[in-house]
């Protein structure tokens, strides 16, 4: 191992960060300030391209002021190597986290994402785009600060700093993973929208655990790239927020027309998205990652809004709407100016299990002895437990009969109604319909894992609850008729749960089940 200078022009030396074969990373102690600095060595030599380029870097970042770019301090040479020194950012990269934790919660990735989207804006602003935006170039502090890092291959139009001499007409420069399009095409002529591009991939990866266009540099990769078919993200994690859905979606477009063009509306969707949680537990709950403890909750914003009251104004429209319609189609205001005309009644399905899965249907007759003729009247049921129950019946008084059909019933009643003025009591028929006895059911299933397809009916397993405990399905007997809870669990996915009512009339019981692989991994 090669001896660690104990100083390095006027910067002492702590410790080796890293090592490879262009160069290496110290870090340092400024000084005057008595702060720790990051020292970062080019060591090659021969190659005035990839020296003019790191020199360059230091002159871009020296101008920039910004809370979410990382900070550069000075820039010299000592003998044949140069150096840049840097803000030292104690914490990790954020591929370092997604390392740890596979992939983030909706509030901790939009966190992120807000803050890595305002230092772009910001180096666009210059006329800078990064081009190699990833999650290795986001740096994170242990007190929740994000800081956008590297910018050894950007390119400018500011000044002196043009791309010109440095990226020649075809050459690709980025990371093909996390690269536009474009970029594969020419990274000489690319704009910020490639910058968008790369942004949506790693709110992706940092949403899923995985990569939209996983792969190396090759002519499959770049091919997949440039057609931008991806498995949506929702299908790997639907816990993802469906608004941040939405902006991975602006943003991965293979054609720079079609995509996202104003970081501002990025910046502004992801803070929209999250006014309504309180960012000091989202910061909390990052820091507690980056320190590898249990990452606390995160709360809700309460509070009255001029949102609110427009919610509230427009359920308040809504329900007097829906009042109106019951008055309009029960007839209730005939019962309230016409007491002695009219009586109420209701209609109650008991014992409903004949018919599961058909709302019953009843139509209604004057009975006067000769025509029978049908009443207009419509009998509308809600359900309730192991009932059928109607919506008031509003009437004149008289006689009259019912056809209700269940499933494969048909029930008459006959029945009088009198004027509500001379019973307060609503008017009540029963019908109790034919049960269906309990009977064993059968039992198939199919099995996939939700990422790839793949059949894992072998690795499953599918348990029932039954007397305290889970135990598997093919142990003890299903009967219809009754409330089970079942249980699919595979080693490596995350378990699902069911909790079904199995009618009487039901006999073959199917799950078509999809596990996904826990912690967003792809399972092999």
């Amino acid at each position: 191992m090669a001896k660690i200078p104990d100083q390095i022009d006027k910067y002492k030396i702590e410790e080796l960060v890293a090592t490879g074969g262009m160069g290496a990373v110290f870090k340092g102690i400024h000084p005057t300030l008595k702060r720790p600095v990051i020292l970062k060595k080019l060591t090659l030599r021969g190659n005035a391209t990839i020296t003019e380029r790191f020199k360059r870097e230091a002159r871009i970042l020296m101008d920039f002021r910004n809370d979410n770019i990382v900070d550069v301090q000075d820039h010299f040479v000592q003998g044949r190597s140069h150096y840049i020194v840097m803000e030292y950012v104690d914490g990790q990269s954020l591929k370092d986290l997604l390392d740890e934790q596979r992939y983030l919660d909706s509030c901790t990735a939009a966190y992120i994402l807000l803050y890595t989207a305002k230092a772009l804006k910001y180096a666009h602003s210059k006329g800078v785009v990064h081009r190699d935006i990833k999650p290795g170039n986001i740096l994170i502090s242990r007190t929740g600060e994000i800081k956008l890092a590297d910018f050894g291959i950007a390119s400018s139009t500011a000044g002196d700093f043009e791309d010109d001499t440095l990226t020649t007409e075809g050459m690709t420069l980025g990371t093909p993973a996390y690269m536009a399009p474009e970029q594969f095409e020419n990274s000489r002529t690319v704009d910020y929208r490639a910058d968008l591009y790369s942004l949506g991939v790693m709110m992706y990866e940092t949403l899923t655990g995985l990569k939209p266009f996983p792969g190396s540099f090759s002519p499959e990769t770049v091919r997949r790239i440039q057609k931008g078919k991806y498995k949506p993200p929702g299908r790997i994690n639907p816990s993802i927020a469906k608004p941040l859905r939405r902006i991975i979606n602006s943003l991965i477009k293979p054609r720079p027309r079609s995509r996202c063009r104003d970081i501002d509306k990025v910046i502004k969707r992801l803070e929209a998205w999250l006014a309504r949680y309180s960012m000091d537990d989202v910061r909390a709950r990052l820091c507690a990652m980056i320190e590898e403890q249990a990452p606390p909750p995160v709360s809700r914003k309460r509070g009255t809004s001029r949102k609110l009251y427009i919610t509230a104004g427009i359920i308040l429209l809504a329900a007097a709407a829906v009042v109106f319609s019951i008055c309009r189609i029960s007839g209730l205001h005939r019962l309230l100016f016409y007491p002695s005309r009219y009586g109420r009644l209701e209609f109650t399905i008991e014992n409903p299990a004949g018919g599961a899965g058909f709302i019953p249907q009843t139509t209604m007759f004057i009975d006067d002895g000769k025509d029978i003729p049908r009443v207009d009247s419509a009998v509308r049921y809600l359900r309730r437990k192991s009932e059928y129950r109607s919506l008031p019946v509003i009437l004149e008084a008289g006689r009259y009969r019912a056809k209700t059909i269940i499933g494969n019933e048909i029930i008459w009643s006959s029945f009088e109604l009198s004027p509500a003025a001379d019973s307060n009591e609503m008017r009540s028929i029963t019908i109790d319909a034919f049960e269906t006895e309990a009977a064993p059911i059968s039992i198939d299933w199919s099995i996939n894992n939700s990422v790839t397809g793949a059949d894992i009916r072998s690795e499953a397993r599918v348990e029932v609850y039954n007397e305290g405990s889970y135990v598997p399905v093919d142990t003890t007997e299903i009967y219809s008729g009754a409330v089970y809870s079942f249980r699919i669990t595979a080693d490596g996915y995350r378990e699902q749960e069911w909790v079904l009512r199995i009618n009487n009339d039901q006999k073959v019981l199917r799950f078509q089940a999809e596990l996904i692989p826990q912690n967003g991994e792809e399972q092999k």
